[in-house]
């Protein structure tokens, strides 16, 4: 853990690096007349459910303990490749968000991409009227290969801070968060939504490599990954060398990060709970999912 005089050193830092960050932008907002009306186009989305609530759904095993059902008329975010599951079309997402640079680099040409790529495609026909949100600076590859999908576009480049005021600010520089999930309830803050709810949000992700897991297969995702899949992942890993070590400090920072965004929400006077039994969030206060379907008086889309 950081000392006093670490934590005084990497603030400054932070500070003049964001005040860095924020010139490269302005003078990119000011000559690039395409980002000026992409941002606009993402302002569209500033409080456009205000007063309303919301369920960021993870893809952590704990998802498989809830009754999705329930979901099928709410406002809901999805995350990175939740389309796998049979889930998917009962949540009926009105939001998926991506912002793993290696989704972004998916080539047609190559066997295990082409099944991602139209994986992604068919959300056309089974989830029409669903956004996609994205990364405005990583945006040219995914829009050519899906002309016909909703996109909204969030240029994510500043450092996240607990010095930083109003993250949630879509249609300017944001900051670059550490996991998906926080862009969701980063965006869902900036829509206006007032109670946020997580599920399958397990942060368990580092302990799915763990010789341990191999015997029990309690961790990773709630859908279920072939022999390939498995086998390219860990192949992936062993020659980018992430080891346990990587993973641990992700998450390390992803949990900060997460605890920023809590703080962030409450001073906002927004709701953020969790409302999964099960995973490694320790700070979030807790609600019981099925309580929260027992009122006819919810507020549903």
């Amino acid at each position: 853990m950081f000392g006093r005089r670490e934590e005084v050193t990497m603030s400054v830092i932070n500070l003049v690096d964001n005040y860095r960050r924020d010139l490269k932008y302005y003078l990119k907002f000011l000559f690039s007349k395409d980002l000026r009306k992409e941002l606009n186009r993402t302002k569209e989305l500033q409080n456009v459910h205000k007063g309303k609530r919301c369920f960021i759904v993870g893809n952590g095993p704990s998802l498989k303990h809830h009754n999705l059902n329930h979901l099928t008329n709410e406002f809901v975010f999805t995350v990175n490749y939740m389309m796998k599951s049979n889930d998917f079309k009962t949540l009926n997402s009105n939001y998926h968000l991506f912002f793993d640079p290696i989704v972004f680099g998916l080539d047609p040409k190559v066997e295990e991409d082409k099944e991602k790529i139209d994986m992604i495609d068919s959300t056309l026909k089974s989830n029409p009227d669903m956004t996609y949100i994205i990364p405005y600076r990583r945006r040219a590859n995914f829009i050519k290969l899906f002309p016909k999908h909703k996109f909204k576009f969030i240029y994510n480049y500043k450092t996240f801070t607990p010095q930083l005021k109003n993250p949630s600010q879509l249609h300017r520089i944001t900051p670059g968060f550490q996991n998906v999930i926080i862009y969701a309830i980063n965006s869902a803050i900036y829509m206006g939504f007032k109670e946020i709810y997580l599920i399958g949000v397990d942060m368990t992700g580092f302990l799915e490599h763990f010789e341990y897991n191999k015997v029990n297969n309690q961790w990773g995702h709630s859908y279920t990954k072939t022999e390939e899949e498995i086998a390219l992942i860990l192949e992936t890993l062993k020659k980018k060398n992430i080891d346990n070590e990587f993973y641990l400090k992700t998450y390390g920072k992803t949990l900060e990060h997460l605890k920023l965004m809590f703080s962030n929400a409450t001073e906002n006077g927004v709701k953020l709970m969790n409302a999964s039994n099960h995973g490694a969030i320790d700070f979030l206060p807790r609600v019981e999912y099925d309580a929260l379907f027992s009122d006819n008086s919810q507020i549903t889309n």
